[in-house]
């Protein structure tokens, strides 16, 4: 069986997840990777969620073998970005997550462009949610896509990990990562969450045609890591040994400049 990397897991700190009765332990975490035969899982850390500090998140990380620390960050003064992610990044973490949605963050601010070249600057790769979608009074007025369109063109050689890959649009995205080597797809959330949709056909295109493109991410612990080895064992069975293990591990360990199996 491949080993796979799984490219957006989120633990949290107090073992807890907000508003749903799920078991978000470091310990949990790791126990699923052994038993379906994760090798490596990033912990990505949300700000503000469940007792998170870096300090907290960072030890808990280092407790336990294979994970991968990336720091959950906020907008500070801009005249402090990069003194912030010079600090994570001399701690041990290897790269950062920005959450647009909660608290609502817009991509012209000029912090994020700020926070990108930085990011840039420091060789520290951003995980960038791109999931949209909220309540009415929260949903996005201005084109999601194109926002983060123009976000990229400020700093075009950053590396930056696109989070659930855009979910409905997945392909529109896809052709976006396609002509841009430092963007990764990460395929979390949407691999499941939409499963008999449409969506399963882009994802078998994807599998097919983008292998060095994407990657696996579970959203732990909204989805458990068996029940997305099972999706990732759907979707790469009738491909051929490199086009699988690019997509189980080898695309994000290279992102991320670790050895591969």
């Amino acid at each position: 069986m491949i080993p796979l990397f799984d490219s957006n897991a989120h633990p949290t700190v107090n073992g807890k997840w907000p508003e749903k009765n799920r078991d978000a332990r470091f310990e949990t975490l790791a126990e699923q990777m052994q038993n379906a035969n994760y090798y490596k899982a990033c912990a990505v850390g949300l700000l503000g969620v469940e007792g998170y500090s870096h300090e907290q998140f960072l030890a808990l990380c280092k407790s336990q073998p294979n994970m991968i620390p990336i720091a959950g960050i906020e907008l500070s003064e801009q005249e402090k970005i990069e003194a912030v992610l010079t600090k994570l990044k001399s701690m041990g973490y290897l790269g950062i997550k920005l959450h647009p949605r909660d608290p609502k963050i817009s991509l012209a601010d000029p912090r994020v462009s700020s926070l990108l070249k930085c990011a840039k600057k420091l060789d520290l790769p951003l995980w960038l949610c791109t999931y949209a979608h909220s309540a009415i009074d929260q949903y996005p007025s201005s084109d999601p896509f194109y926002d983060l369109v123009n976000l990229l063109k400020q700093e075009p050689e950053a590396k930056v990990v696109l989070v659930h890959g855009g979910d409905v649009r997945l392909l529109q995205y896809s052709e976006l990562v396609r002509f841009s080597k430092n963007l990764l797809l990460d395929l979390s959330l949407t691999i499941m969450k939409y499963k008999g949709s449409s969506i399963d056909n882009d994802l078998k295109f994807l599998f097919a045609e983008f292998d060095r493109r994407i990657c696996i991410g579970s959203d732990f612990p909204e989805y458990s890591l068996q029940a997305v080895r099972e999706r990732y064992e759907y979707f790469a069975k009738d491909l051929s040994q490199a086009k699988k293990e690019n997509i189980a591990f080898r695309n994000l360990s290279n992102f991320l400049k670790l050895d591969t199996k």
